[in-house]
């Protein structure tokens, strides 16, 4: 391979290198962004009385409620089923 075609090679993977880089990092910048807002909007408060509770917690304490759809699938039946259907396996069942 001659230098010049050598030079202009390695010019554009270098392009095409930052290019996919900037990608990647743009992504995971707005994923990023849309993950931290609730679907919702807001995010819905639960309305407990003190009364309520026998004891108060000790310590740290942290109550997390999740609420999932009705047709809710996880991310994780959704890839099994996807490489299944590129394996000859049964897919999803419709």
């Amino acid at each position: 391979m001659r230098p010049e075609k050598a030079l202009s090679w390695y010019r554009r993977m270098s392009v095409l290198y930052g290019l996919g880089a900037w990608t990647l990092l743009g992504s995971l910048f707005l994923w990023s962004q849309r993950k931290s807002k609730p679907p919702g909007g807001e995010v819905e408060q639960k309305n407990v009385s003190t009364n309520e509770l026998s004891e108060p917690p000790k310590g740290f304490y942290v109550e997390t409620i999740v609420t999932y759809r009705d047709d809710f699938v996880p991310i994780t039946a959704r890839i099994v089923n996807y490489l299944k259907s590129w394996t000859g396996g049964p897919g999803p069942k419709s």
